[in-house]
């Protein structure tokens, strides 16, 4: 998984930037810690996918008891200060 975190101010909030590749287990693996761009790479094990609980999860899914509910049209109603 990839978190990126934007840098500078999002209205009264200073956002620091520290991006970070994470694996299956939520371990960190490569992190960005300056306020300078950067660019970091990771190597994630195949296994950790299969032994990382969420894969027990995916397989156990039955979307057709959800279908209706996600099959919607829907518009996102988040506002970002820093986003126009």
């Amino acid at each position: 998984m990839v978190f990126s975190n934007p840098m500078g101010m999002d209205d009264d909030r200073l956002k620091n930037g520290c991006s970070m590749i994470l694996d299956p287990f939520g371990d960190i693996l490569a992190e960005c810690r300056s306020f300078e761009d950067g660019l970091v790479i990771a190597d994630c094990v195949r296994d950790k996918l299969t032994q990382a609980g969420g894969h027990r999860y995916r397989k156990a899914r039955r979307p057709e008891l959800y279908r209706d509910i996600i099959g919607g049209d829907s518009e996102s109603e988040q506002k970002v200060a820093w986003i126009d």
